[in-house]
């Protein structure tokens, strides 16, 4: 009996520890900004390209979307959290809207990530508005 509990508790503090021990060996994911797009007026159909770009103009991440009733919204999309983003350019319908990327302190563990919201019911009534978004996110696998 005695051997029994000993073998159980010698398995569950083998378990308990595995997780510790990972912490204490660093955490080998990369940590990531996010990207989330958000169609308000989803009962038009909208052609949605959303572009990050750092200083250099280089792209740093880009994906289209097809915004509609059955896709309100793409969330939490990621790239490499050190990469320096400074613009964002999203082309709703084929027309260009350029924003920066916005320079908000996150918390320690957290890291700046954006959502990207499109409002306009006709061709003529389309606005973007980017708005910051702290939180803990790693690269997709």
């Amino acid at each position: 009996m005695k051997r029994r509990h000993a073998l159980r508790t010698a398995v569950a503090v083998s378990i308990a520890s595995a997780g510790c021990l990972r912490r204490l060996s660093g955490d080998d994911r990369t940590p990531a900004h996010t990207v989330t797009v958000y169609h308000v007026d989803h009962e038009i159909t909208r052609d949605v390209t959303v572009v990050v770009r750092n200083d250099a103009e280089e792209s740093l991440f880009e994906k289209s979307y097809t915004m509609s009733e059955t896709n309100e919204s793409d969330e939490d999309a990621t790239f490499p959290e050190s990469s320096d983003p400074s613009t964002v350019l999203v082309t709703v319908d084929g027309v260009e809207f350029e924003r920066r990327w916005p320079n908000a302190e996150c918390r320690d563990g957290t890291w700046m990530g954006i959502e990207v919201w499109i409002r306009g019911k006709s061709d003529s009534d389309i606005d973007v508005r980017i708005e910051e978004n702290c939180q803990t996110t790693y690269l997709d696998s």
